[in-house]
């Protein structure tokens, strides 16, 4: 999902695709930080809840794949009309 997000973030901006991918990197921090957050919460509340958290930043990453308006759209599929109208 990483170079998705990565990807998708980057084609949504016109310009500074160097400063702000270095924003972006910022966002491996959350790698080592999210798992100390769910083994405080297992420990504290018990594991059930603290897996829970994990709703939270997939929820997060499942927003940006609805909200983010990439720059550049992809097409891979053709209309049939397009197709045969040509002929």
């Amino acid at each position: 999902m990483w170079s998705v997000i990565f990807s998708l973030a980057l084609n949504s901006v016109k310009r500074h695709h160097g400063s702000f991918s270095g924003i972006l990197c910022t966002g491996i921090v959350g790698g080592a930080i999210v798992p100390l957050i769910v083994g405080w919460l297992g420990d504290f509340f018990g594991l059930r809840f603290g897996m829970m958290f994990l709703y939270l930043t997939l929820g997060y990453i499942l927003s940006i794949g609805f909200w983010s308006k990439p720059l550049i759209t992809n097409v891979t599929f053709r209309d049939k009309k397009k197709k045969t109208a040509g002929r």
